[in-house]
């Protein structure tokens, strides 16, 4: 940079000295003067001397206008020559004495011209031509004055020194900030360039966005039918896995609760204690189904955990129980670890339950010698379940994917067992959705261990920090005594106002970290509020004209809490709509069914069981006649043959499944309805669906105390639109 400086300060340098042509200029001028007012200042009879000198001076800018053409340089220190001889010519030769005035005259043109040294060298030259010719030829002019010529001379010198320095750094600096304006220019221009490519690209992006856009929307479309889709596919899948639930739920309460009436006969102890280990597991598994139709009904994504305090010990020797035949068959030991004083564990018992049962099943199923065993330890604020088998061991390329989904070990033994793949993958879901972690641990030929530890209660954050409640003077006293106050971690409470019944268990499954309170009226409402406040009450009443009645009840009754009222219908509602007196879900038990019947006014001596499949018609025949032997029972298989068996047999009561080929069972209790000798039948609707969907409230109140201000009503309108747009 300083190089690249210097370099253009003497290129500035050089251009701004003027041409020796300008003195040959000024020679030809005075050449012309000379021959003009020559004899006039001379005299006539020295008009041949003013010849010679106008010549000398015609030749003077002769030879430095060729100079400067040859070379610049060359030429100025010819056009400086010129000046001093001339100017001694006119001295020594006119015998001018003023011509000794023009000694200074070559100084300054060798600054302009050449520059401070050569300004300096001709002052040294003039000074030293001037003591020569002084001392050794005799002088025209005296002593004092060509003393005071010299001193012109250096005088003029340092002048022009000094205004040379001046103009310089003037120039110098104006050059500067003449080059720092051209590379601001060049940087304005390159970031004007940048600028308008950065406006093309962001109009680019900006078409991209629109298209991105309107793609977005599209997908958008497909994801809602796909949402419905899968809804529609759950519920298939679920009644699919409810048909052979109901069947084998069905027949071993009968088994269990009254053989005889089957088979005449009890059965032996240990063929029920096996039967009751089947009952519990397709109670599991029923539960599971159900699990997966309220996932189905949600746009989260996620699972939603109903929290309670857990037994661990007692969860573990439930999964073992179960477990335990499998183990006596393979003749496989089991050592079970469970400390005293364990502490229970704030969790989901149905998904932790799965979890351990899932692990003590797989370590039995791919175990062929040794044993089992099962402990538990506590560290901390955490519990840590360890279930290790001697089984043949995990590689290590295989334990970093055994828990993906429908991973299956490229072991032979793992092979030959039979399984979806699914059973570790879930479980790790269900670990982590408690803040746990699932690992295992495993040495081929050795065995595995599959551990999960769970926290024993939620973590729990300070509100707010001691700065707001402690002063500097305040004085510590210790407490006497200590209050009780419940490990469970705090929730929201809302107050269920609701006439229907239907809300509280509806509610609980789509949320767990709120503490809802049923209450069946107002009063009972009223009660709940003055023993804990609430965060709200949500009040539902079936009909959306008596809910505004309702709401302002509840207004004035209940002014420091905000009223949220809706009008859901009773879940049977959809079934009694269409015709039915009642609905039923599967898996049935034999209570439900007698439970339904006794609510018919009239006797039921036939009825008429509609389900395509064989197995369930059998099932319900069975358990209809557990209720009564006398019954008379009929079947049809599809909705035509019911509408068909109606008309014949006129039954009592009618059991009708939802689900059936060509003719469902809506379709069926339309066509009921429109014919006179059978509309009025009994229907009760069995089926594995589950119609919380078609549970809709028409309506929706927001109130609070004495009303909304305009600020709120504008917040809530806001935040509930954003709501209302959400799927699901």
């Amino acid at each position: 940079m300083v190089s690249s400086t210097v370099k253009s300060g003497q290129n500035l340098d050089a251009e701004l000295r003027p041409s020796s042509k300008l003195v040959a200029f000024l020679l030809m001028c005075a050449a012309l003067a000379v021959s003009l007012i020559g004899d006039t200042w001379l005299g006539e009879s020295e008009w041949q001397k003013v010849l010679l000198f106008g010549l000398l001076l015609y030749s003077a800018a002769g030879v430095v206008w060729l100079l400067d053409e040859w070379r610049p340089q060359v030429g100025g220190w010819g056009a400086v020559m010129a000046l001093v001889v001339v100017s001694n010519v006119g001295l020594f030769w006119l015998g001018v004495p003023g011509f000794l005035t023009l000694l200074t005259i070559p100084v300054v043109v060798a600054a302009v011209l050449l520059g401070l040294l050569a300004a300096t060298i001709t002052a040294v030259g003039q000074t030293v031509v001037l003591l020569l010719l002084y001392s050794a030829a005799p002088f025209p002019v005296n002593l004092p004055t060509t003393v005071t010529i010299l001193i012109g001379v250096w005088f003029t010198l340092g002048l022009v020194i000094y205004v040379y320095h001046s103009m310089y750094q003037i120039v110098q600096w104006s050059w500067e900030h003449y080059q720092q304006a051209q590379d601001s220019l060049e940087e304005a221009r390159d970031r004007k360039v940048e600028l308008e490519q950065a406006l093309e690209a962001l109009a680019l992006a900006n078409r991209e966005l629109v298209l991105l856009n309107e793609r977005v929307a599209n997908l958008r479309l497909l994801a809602e039918e796909a949402q419905k889709a899968k809804t529609a596919f759950v519920a298939k899948v679920s009644h699919e896995f409810r048909t052979p639930l109901n069947m084998i739920i069905g027949l071993t309460d009968i088994l269990i609760e009254k053989p005889e009436v089957v088979y005449g006969n009890k059965l032996p102890a240990p063929l029920l204690e096996d039967l009751k280990i089947v009952h519990r597991s397709c109670e599991h598994l029923s539960s599971m189904v159900n699990d997966v139709l309220d996932l189905s009904q949600t746009e989260l994504g996620r699972l939603t955990l109903h929290r309670e305090w857990v037994d661990l010990a007692q969860e573990i020797n439930a999964a073992v129980t179960v477990v335990q035949p499998l183990l006596e068959k393979k003749d496989l030991s089991l050592q079970l670890t469970l400390p005293n004083g364990l502490p229970q564990v704030y969790c989901d018992r149905t998904r932790i339950r799965q979890v351990i049962l899932n692990l003590v099943s797989n370590a039995a199923r791919y175990t062929d010698t040794g044993g089992i065993t099962i402990g538990v330890v506590q560290q901390g604020r955490f519990v840590t379940v360890n279930v290790t088998d001697t089984g043949s061991g995990i590689a290590p390329e295989d334990a970093q994917k055994i828990f993906d989904p429908f991973f299956q070990v490229r072991d032979n033994l793992w092979r030959e067992q039979e399984g979806s793949g699914l059973g570790l993958s879930i479980s790790k879901q269900f670990v982590e959705r408690h803040d746990g972690e699932i690992w295992l641990e495993s040495k081929r030929g050795v065995g595995s261990t599959f551990a999960f530890k769970l926290p024993i209660s939620p973590a729990m954050g300070l509100a707010a920090g001691p700065a707001r409640w402690v002063d500097d003077d305040w004085v510590f006293r210790e407490r006497t005594s200590w209050p009780k106050v419940s490990p469970s971690p705090y929730k929201q409470r809302v107050v269920l106002c609701d006439e229907t019944g239907d809300l509280y268990p509806l509610f609980t499954t789509y949320a767990d970290d709120i503490e809802f309170v049923d209450a069946q009226n107002l009063s009972q409402t009223r009660q709940e509020l003055q023993e804990c406040p609430a965060h709200a009450v949500i009040l539902n009443s079936i009909s959306p004209n008596h809910l505004k009645i309702m709401v302002e009840q509840a207004r004035q009754e209940i002014p420091d809490t905000p009223i949220i009222g809706c009008s859901l219908p009773p879940r049977a509602d959809h079934a009694l709509k269409s015709g039915a007196i009642g609905r039923l879900i599967k898996p049935v038990r034999q209570s439900n069914l007698e439970e339904a019947i006794q609510k018919i006014d009239s006797p039921v001596k036939r009825v008429l069981v509609v389900d395509d499949a064989p197995d369930v018609v059998q099932l319900f025949s069975r358990m209809l006649h557990i209720y009564d032997d006398t019954l008379e029972i009929i079947t049809a298989a599809d909705g035509k043959e019911a509408l068909h068996q109606l008309r014949a047999h006129l039954p009592d009561l009618v059991l009708l499944d939802i689900i059936l080929p060509d003719v469902d069972g809506w379709q069926v209790l339309a066509n009921k309805a429109q014919d006179e000798a059978i509309k009025d039948i009994p229907v009760i609707v069995v089926s594995a669906e589950d119609l919380v969907e078609q549970t809709k409230s028409e309506v929706l109140l927001a109130t609070m105390g004495a009303g909304l201000s305009v600020s709120q009503v504008l917040r809530c309108s806001l935040q509930l639109s954003e709501l209302l747009f959400e799927p699901g």
